[in-house]
């Protein structure tokens, strides 16, 4: 070929007798020009390698261990579109499912739930659900402050939400992702429920029985009975009664942040609580004591706190501190206004845990007191200490265990697995 560059009309220099344009011409300048930029790549593409791997591994248990972590942080998330199944027919549907369940004799908890969960994922998992379900993850993994295990199992529930799209074989019932997210707003759904019921008797607990309407009256009956349905609606339909309640809820909120700010309240949480919050708070209540001076940075370390704190206050964690305040209400050795802050608490901290749970956190004046002497030595020793690791944790936990405190106990092993991940170096602060 010659060196120079041919016209167009020339004959070509490969010599097939062929003009220039109609030989070589093309092929000449796919060669000269400039190889395409590289796209550029996926923030989120190590950690979506990371995913990849994990739904390759033959350990299934890392895998369910990183779906577990996913219910949590969606609960943590709270209900936002594209991350729960439509509220308005999730509700009906579980509403109508479950009370053909209940007319079924002899059926078994585990069917009666796992035939729940299908009816569920089958009518509302759609393809359209999932794609969105996909991105809301993909959304919540790019979020900042979020850690390497944060982001890949957010991941893995993207990846596991377009599974049907890339291979169209996935039935819904099949896909574990949605059954998180069914299990997740289930829980939501049933406290939802179980919340309205307990703000109703509250607020009528004063009322005689004379004074309900008879609707009132018959949908507390249903309720009492487990049918929570009934009452729900009468609620809904009543606006005066729903302002009412609001107004209630409001003000025992208000009552119990004053009592927690009074010097002479005890604690509300255990001192095994007080520690696993202690750890896993650690990180985001410091970046609180010295937030960025710009007013975007300042939300987000709000945020970061705030994420925290849903995930700290698990089920486990809310149902143990629930219970303990609740026995408290009911103790006959103490006094009448003991019990009322009691009472008011439990149903406050029910209603919005994880503002409670911060509120107490940052304005209570008392520590969590041991319940026995040799406790509090050792919670004393632990206090004294200029850095924590799960090492240092474990004699605190086995007197735990001696004492015939096992739930106490499983919650300080759960602080040792998270310092294992997040040491703790305490400061003269601290």
């Amino acid at each position: 070929m010659s060196p120079s560059k041919p016209g167009r009309n020339d004959p070509c220099p490969c010599g097939s007798g062929k003009k220039y344009k109609a030989c070589h011409a093309a092929e000449d300048r796919a060669k000269a020009a400039p190889p395409p930029s590289a796209a550029p790549a996926h923030p989120l593409k190590q950690d979506l390698e990371a995913a990849m791997a994990l739904l390759g591994d033959a350990d299934v248990s890392r895998l369910s261990g990183a779906l577990e972590h996913l219910g949590v942080l969606l609960a943590g998330a709270g209900p936002q579109p594209g991350l729960r199944y439509d509220e308005k027919a999730f509700s009906e549907h579980v509403g109508q499912a479950l009370a053909k369940l209940a007319a079924e004799e002899g059926l078994d908890a585990m069917e009666a739930r796992n035939r729940l969960r299908v009816g569920v994922v089958r009518e509302l998992g759609t393809r359209s659900f999932q794609e969105k379900l996909g991105a809301g993850l993909l959304a919540q993994a790019a979020r900042s402050g979020r850690t390497s295990e944060e982001r890949r199992a957010l991941s893995v529930g993207a990846l596991l939400a377009t599974a049907a799209k890339k291979t169209g074989r996935v039935r819904p019932e099949d896909n574990p992702v949605l059954d998180v997210v069914f299990d997740v707003q289930f829980r939501e759904w049933s406290q939802k429920h179980a919340e309205v019921v307990r703000k109703y008797e509250a607020l009528i607990a004063g009322m005689e029985p004379e004074a309900l309407t008879p609707e009132a009256a018959e949908a507390l009956r249903k309720a009492e009975a487990g049918e929570l349905d009934a009452l729900v609606k009468h609620v809904q339909a009543d606006p005066a009664l729903v302002e009412r309640i609001s107004r209630e809820a409001k003000e025992r909120a208000q009552r119990v942040e004053a009592k927690l700010r009074d010097p002479a309240t005890p604690s509300v949480f255990s001192p095994e609580e007080e520690l696993w919050l202690t750890c896993s708070l650690w990180e985001p209540l410091r970046a609180m004591k010295s937030p960025p001076g710009d007013a975007q940075g300042r939300r987000e370390v709000i945020a970061a706190l705030l994420r925290a704190v849903k995930v700290a206050v698990d089920p486990d964690f809310l149902e143990g501190m629930l219970e303990r305040l609740r026995a408290g209400a009911k103790d006959a050795a103490a006094d009448e206004p003991t019990r009322e802050w009691l009472t008011d608490a439990a149903i406050a901290f029910e209603a919005e845990p994880a503002r409670l749970v911060l509120a107490a956190l940052l304005t209570a004046r008392q520590e969590a007191r041991g319940r026995s002497a040799e406790e509090m030595v050792a919670l004393a020793d632990l206090k004294a200490l200029p850095a924590w690791t799960p090492e240092q944790l474990e004699p605190y936990r086995q007197l735990l265990e001696k004492e015939g405190r096992a739930q106490g106990a499983d919650r300080i092993r759960r602080a040792q697995d998270w310092l294992r991940e997040h040491p703790v170096k305490l400061d003269a602060e601290g």
